[in-house]
């Protein structure tokens, strides 16, 4: 599915500090109309939601790239029946479901891009830990480095009632994660993303919400260094409080459109990517050099 996004009207902007250092400002549109600047409302991503979650500072994703698994746990994907037209390396972890390709630290990624759709959640059978949820995003750095500058959407659902509340989100590890709650986000909308680095400590962020024509750009700077070796596209069980959320059921997740642009110009896919599988969780697969997919 081809999205050819229109030009973002200039809207007025809203600008907040976070965490005292990293500071940004958000301008949208609406069917290219631009969005008031008070209907465009950011907050803190939240830590705890519905029954079982606990108090405390906002929650953040794992920025420290993916977790290794339990010593006990075994590193056997699970089986699924279907053509894996592409062989990559693979690796287990914890939390990241998806692909990573590596630059060298001398010719470094400027953009990364990805176009998927938000997946339909529903609560795993057997998981007791509060919330359960899937996140969806795309990303620079993060295994190779402990900075990670990443934008996505999150499905969280609350165990006791069942209820599903669906997000944008976007975060530049170490500082927290902010909800982009202006940005609508549904089961089966399709997202483009753009994260474009105008240094190691700056960048754009474009999202747009393609089943809606909701359009918005998040300007960054002050960002811990980016080593803008890694490039990921990638289905994650994310972090509430101190620990990682229940992980959710989640209907297949692709990324398309799935490309990097490096400081001499070249376009860096996914060809020969590291595969991150989640074990019992969710397996991935490259299809060609743009094309990927995570189930569970």
């Amino acid at each position: 599915m081809k999205f050819f996004s229109a030009a973002l009207f200039l809207s007025a902007l809203v600008a907040q500090p976070v965490l005292a250092k990293l500071t940004w400002s958000v301008k949208g549109t609406q069917n290219g109309v631009p969005i008031p600047p008070a209907e465009i409302i950011l907050k803190p991503f939240e830590s705890a939601y519905g029954h079982g979650g606990g108090g405390g500072g906002g929650g953040i994703f794992n920025g420290g790239g993916p977790e290794a698994p339990p010593a006990a746990a075994s590193v056997g994907r699970a089986a699924r029946n279907r053509m894996v037209k592409r062989a990559n390396p693979t690796a287990t972890s914890a939390n990241w479901c998806g692909s990573v390709r590596t630059a060298t630290s001398s010719n470094k990624i400027k953009l990364i891009h990805g176009y998927f759709q938000h997946p339909t959640c529903t609560k795993r059978a057997g998981v007791t830990t509060f919330p359960q949820a899937a996140a969806s995003w795309i990303g620079i750095d993060g295994d190779s480095s402990t900075t990670l500058l990443q934008m996505g959407t999150v499905c969280k659902i609350d165990n006791s009632t069942g209820i599903v509340r669906n997000e944008a989100w976007w975060q530049w590890v170490p500082d927290a994660a902010m909800t982009l709650a202006t940005m609508p986000v549904h089961a089966g909308d399709w997202f483009q993303i753009t994260i474009n680095t105008t240094s190691a400590t700056s960048a754009i962020i474009s999202i747009t919400n393609v089943n809606t024509l909701t359009a918005m750009t998040i300007n960054l700077s002050a960002g811990t260094s980016l080593a803008r070796i890694d490039a990921d596209w990638i289905v994650e069980r994310p972090a509430y409080g101190s620990g990682l959320a229940g992980f959710a059921q989640f209907t297949e997740t692709w990324f398309q459109e799935a490309y990097a642009t490096l400081a001499n110009g070249a376009s860096l896919g996914v060809l020969g990517a590291k595969q991150y599988q989640i074990t019992g969780g969710c397996s991935s697969a490259e299809y060609d050099n743009a094309d990927l997919s995570a189930w569970s």
